[in-house]
Protein backbone atom coordinates (compact mmCIF):
# COMPACT_ATOMS: atom_id res chain seq x y z
CA UNK A 1 0.00 0.00 0.00
CA UNK A 2 1.49 3.35 -1.00
CA UNK A 3 1.70 6.34 1.31
CA UNK A 4 -0.81 8.16 -0.92
CA UNK A 5 -3.29 5.29 -0.53
CA UNK A 6 -2.88 5.33 3.25
CA UNK A 7 -3.73 9.04 3.37
CA UNK A 8 -6.73 8.91 1.02
CA UNK A 9 -9.83 10.22 2.81
CA UNK A 10 -12.87 7.94 2.84
CA UNK A 11 -16.19 9.57 3.59
CA UNK A 12 -18.76 7.14 4.94
CA UNK A 13 -22.43 7.40 4.06
CA UNK A 14 -24.89 8.58 6.71
CA UNK A 15 -26.11 4.99 7.13
CA UNK A 16 -22.58 3.63 7.52
CA UNK A 17 -21.72 6.35 10.01
CA UNK A 18 -24.86 5.67 12.06
CA UNK A 19 -24.18 1.92 12.08
CA UNK A 20 -20.55 2.40 13.08
CA UNK A 21 -21.51 4.95 15.76
CA UNK A 22 -23.99 2.48 17.25
CA UNK A 23 -21.39 -0.32 17.26
CA UNK A 24 -18.74 1.96 18.75
CA UNK A 25 -21.04 3.21 21.53
CA UNK A 26 -21.99 -0.38 22.41
CA UNK A 27 -18.32 -1.26 22.91
CA UNK A 28 -17.50 1.65 25.23
CA UNK A 29 -16.71 -0.55 28.23
CA UNK A 30 -14.49 -2.92 26.23
CA UNK A 31 -12.27 -0.27 24.57
CA UNK A 32 -9.48 1.78 26.14
CA UNK A 33 -10.74 5.31 26.91
CA UNK A 34 -8.24 7.05 24.59
CA UNK A 35 -9.13 4.83 21.63
CA UNK A 36 -12.84 5.10 22.35
CA UNK A 37 -12.82 8.91 22.57
CA UNK A 38 -10.72 9.31 19.42
CA UNK A 39 -13.24 7.47 17.23
CA UNK A 40 -16.26 8.82 19.10
CA UNK A 41 -15.18 12.32 18.05
CA UNK A 42 -14.68 11.18 14.43
CA UNK A 43 -18.17 9.62 14.45
CA UNK A 44 -19.98 12.78 15.60
CA UNK A 45 -20.28 13.98 11.99
CA UNK A 46 -23.28 12.91 9.98
CA UNK A 47 -20.84 11.50 7.40
CA UNK A 48 -17.61 10.44 9.14
CA UNK A 49 -14.28 10.81 7.36
CA UNK A 50 -11.34 8.46 7.90
CA UNK A 51 -8.07 7.54 6.25
CA UNK A 52 -7.45 3.85 5.55
CA UNK A 53 -5.05 3.78 8.51
CA UNK A 54 -7.74 5.22 10.79
CA UNK A 55 -10.33 2.70 9.57
CA UNK A 56 -7.81 -0.09 10.13
CA UNK A 57 -7.15 1.15 13.67
CA UNK A 58 -10.89 1.36 14.38
CA UNK A 59 -11.51 -2.13 12.98
CA UNK A 60 -8.63 -3.68 14.92
CA UNK A 61 -9.78 -1.97 18.11
CA UNK A 62 -13.25 -3.47 17.63
CA UNK A 63 -11.78 -6.91 16.95
CA UNK A 64 -9.52 -6.71 20.01
CA UNK A 65 -12.51 -5.75 22.16
CA UNK A 66 -14.20 -9.02 21.18
CA UNK A 67 -16.73 -7.54 18.75
CA UNK A 68 -17.35 -10.23 16.13
CA UNK A 69 -19.93 -8.73 13.74
CA UNK A 70 -17.74 -6.23 11.91
CA UNK A 71 -19.79 -4.98 8.92
CA UNK A 72 -18.81 -6.35 5.51
CA UNK A 73 -18.70 -2.85 4.01
CA UNK A 74 -16.06 -1.88 6.59
CA UNK A 75 -13.93 -4.93 5.80
CA UNK A 76 -14.29 -4.18 2.06
CA UNK A 77 -12.58 -0.79 2.56
CA UNK A 78 -9.60 -2.61 4.05
CA UNK A 79 -9.35 -5.30 1.35
CA UNK A 80 -6.28 -4.51 -0.78
CA UNK A 81 -7.65 -6.28 -3.87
Amino acid sequence: MTEQTKQRIIELSEEQTAQLRSIWMSQKNAIKPDDWMYCKVKLTRSRAKFTINQLFRLTMTLAESGFESIPEWLLAYLDPT
